[in-house]
């Protein structure tokens, strides 16, 4: 494991400056801070255990970078059909809101991780699962893998 004076404080990922930013011993994290785009997309690369990003994670990052509003889309279509599933247990005024001319998901972030696997988390949510820290999608490279209800996650 690498120690935290070990890690760089920045990292350049496709024109896109990282900032290393304070996290527990075992993680290390950078989220984007600078990039050619005006309107930077949030994207965070976290590595556990603690160390500097190998090239899948930052390869991975570049594609989400680079594709971040069209995955959003992706994540938000795939969250309208999988939250549909008895499983999920929504409301009759839930299931409405997924019908919705817009869907009710807002202010997507990203989060890479070291195993090519990364998190999409719409932080805004008017459905209940959603509160308080919104619903994510897993994601496996660019394709959706699953639903993570984030309702009593401890998020750092």
């Amino acid at each position: 494991m690498s120690r935290a004076a070990d890690l760089p404080d920045r990292l350049e990922i496709s024109g896109t400056t990282f900032a290393r930013v304070e996290s527990p011993g075992t993680l290390a994290c950078w989220t984007a801070t600078a990039g050619p785009a005006d309107d930077l997309p949030p994207v965070s690369v976290v590595m556990e255990p603690a160390a500097a990003p190998d090239q899948r994670a930052s390869d991975l990052a570049a594609v989400v970078l680079a594709r971040f509003g069209e995955l959003a889309d992706v994540g938000a279509d795939y969250l309208r059909h999988r939250l549909r599933e008895p499983g999920f247990g929504l409301s009759g005024t839930e299931l409405g809101m997924l019908d919705a001319a817009g869907p009710p998901f807002a202010e997507p972030a990203a989060v890479v991780w070291a195993d090519g696997t990364w998190l999409l988390r719409f932080a805004e949510s008017d459905l209940a699962m959603a509160d308080p820290y919104g619903i994510g999608v897993l994601f496996e490279g660019t394709v959706p893998s699953g639903v993570e209800d984030l309702s009593e996650a401890d998020l750092l």
